[in-house]
């Protein structure tokens, strides 16, 4: 639960620390992953903002905090359309001493709420689905 509260506390410091100038427009995804271990590359909880008048897109879970010296990542709007919205972002991590980028695309359907996240590696690509949360900031 702690590891909750420093997610989300971290999205929220990154967004807020950069001048918005409306914060209603900053929409807040909370997404929950099945199937996914707190050591997997997809983390079970993600967390994506995008301030929807600067285009920033911020993205944090566990690994990224782990990783990226407790900070989340600068993310992409890749496609936002009246059916579903995507993000891209990537992650930069040491295993065995040896640099790796993990890259991810996550897509919440904006009927049914469901979302799915594809995180791949040179050679290697693992998908999940879950659901997502939908909150606009400052309202």
């Amino acid at each position: 639960m702690f590891r909750v509260f420093l997610t989300v506390a971290a999205v929220l410091a990154v967004l807020l620390a950069a001048p918005l100038r409306a914060s209603a427009e900053t929409v807040a995804y909370k997404c929950n992953v099945r199937g996914a271990g707190e050591y997997d590359w997809i983390q079970p909880l993600i967390f994506i903002a995008h301030d929807r008048l600067s285009g920033r897109v911020v993205v944090s879970d566990a690994m990224i905090l782990a990783f990226n010296d407790g900070q989340p990542v600068e993310g992409r709007l890749d496609v936002d359309n009246a059916r579903r919205t995507t993000f891209t972002w990537k992650v930069k991590v040491i295993l065995q001493a040896s640099p790796v980028t993990l890259s991810y695309r996550g897509t919440y359907i904006k009927g049914s709420g469901e979302f799915s996240v594809l995180g791949s590696i040179p050679g290697e690509t693992m998908t999940r689905g879950g659901v997502c949360q939908v909150d606009r900031l400052g309202d």
